[in-house]
């Protein structure tokens, strides 16, 4: 017996930067950023992980797959929040202790992509409109 022609694949869609740089997706790269930096660091650090949590809850709720306690975790609010705090703590990390450890950097560089988040989210420039 001959066997079915396979169909041919689909053909593939273009991404653009405007479907990539959306506010959850941002702020759930610098969720998992912050959960890897806060689970695998120097010390296990409790409030890497929650602020990291809330991150990626944030990011999922933005999505529309939760609706539970959408209003109370908006993507503007938690990425501006947690970029700060991720932001100043890392850097007082670096000035305080003068440790270069990855996962200090790891965690500066989630708080940065959390306040981009924020600004893409808050003033929607030109690179990520649709």
């Amino acid at each position: 017996m001959a066997a079915a022609p396979t169909p041919a694949p689909a053909p593939r869609k273009q991404v653009n930067m405007a479907e990539i740089l959306q506010p959850g997706i941002l702020l759930a790269i610098a969720g998992l950023i912050a959960l890897i930096t806060g689970a695998g660091g120097q010390s296990f650090q409790m409030s890497m992980v929650i602020i990291s949590l809330v991150m990626l809850y944030s990011a999922i709720v933005s999505f529309g797959y939760i609706a539970i306690l959408r209003d109370l975790f908006p993507v503007l609010g938690v990425s501006a929040v947690s970029g700060v705090v991720l932001f100043f703590y890392n850097i007082e990390c670096i000035a305080r202790y003068n440790t270069h450890h990855w996962s200090v950097i790891m965690g500066f560089i989630a708080g940065l992509i959390a306040l981009f988040a924020a600004f893409v989210g808050y003033f929607k420039p030109s690179f990520a409109k649709k």
